[in-house]
């Protein structure tokens, strides 16, 4: 499937809840010129585990029943390293002015980059369950 057919199949599976789309297909079209598709795969599944984890806190700041919070925001921490890591590497090969815009809108230490980086991350949570959606259907 060519990547624009298949953000168009995330977009419509995400009832058109992408906000990072174009980005979105930078990321897919790069794996898949670098015959890396299980790379994509692990960030999609990254970015679900920290938007996971992130809930869990959220929760956990208001419900006292959660407990280990300290090790969840570490976790949380450490994936959201990992992540970085792993965009940046997808990038490497990628024209200067991709690495700029994505390293200005999401990877510099501000609130905005995190706010751009959590949808972007959402993004890539539909696109893992769009995924999934397709190997329950085999």
């Amino acid at each position: 499937m060519y990547p624009e057919n298949l953000i168009v199949e995330v977009e419509k599976f995400s009832d058109h809840k992408l906000k990072r789309k174009d980005d979105l297909q930078i990321l897919i079209e790069t794996s898949l010129a670098l015959e890396k598709m299980k790379d994509i795969e692990s960030l999609s599944f990254s970015a679900k585990y920290i938007l996971g984890l992130q809930r869990v806190l959220q929760k956990g700041s208001i419900n006292p029943e959660i407990g280990n919070l300290e090790k969840i925001k570490k976790d949380y921490s450490d994936n959201l390293k990992k992540v970085i890591e792993q965009i940046k590497e997808f990038l490497k090969l990628n024209p200067e002015n991709i690495r700029a815009h994505f390293d200005q809108t999401y990877l510099e230490l501000s609130h905005q980059s995190l706010y751009n980086l959590n949808e972007l991350l959402e993004d890539l949570e539909w696109y893992k369950m769009y995924l999934n959606s397709l190997k329950r259907q085999l």
